[in-house]
């Protein structure tokens, strides 16, 4: 998405691409139709069980990995967990040597 000199200076622009490639269907954006998540697919089908939260976290960190693979982060750690009959919580923590651990954190509902 960014090429390897890249840098981004405003920490809040991080939170704010996380959350893009969290909220952006893989396929869906012209400009790189690799960006976001397939974090959809589990909306097709409709329901949360036992499964659901890791195959949630695994799409998460796979949409994220390319924060890591272009030095913008050192390392994204995401969690995932059934928090309700149709819902996921989850965090996504972002780290960066030499500055606090940005820590996002949302819920995700099936329907």
């Amino acid at each position: 998405m960014t090429g390897k000199n890249t840098r981004i200076e405003n920490w809040a622009g991080i939170q704010e691409l996380v959350q893009m490639s969290i909220g952006t269907d893989k396929g869906s954006w012209w400009a790189d139709p690799g960006f976001g998540s397939e974090i959809w697919k589990l909306r097709q089908e409709g329901k949360v069980d036992n499964r659901t939260a890791g195959t949630f976290q695994q799409f998460l960190q796979d949409c994220l990995a390319w924060l890591e693979d272009e030095g913008i982060a050192g390392d994204v750690i995401c969690s995932a967990e059934r928090s309700g009959k149709n819902e996921i919580a989850y965090a996504v923590t972002v780290l960066r040597p030499g500055t606090e651990p940005l820590i996002i954190k949302d819920t995700w509902n099936a329907l």
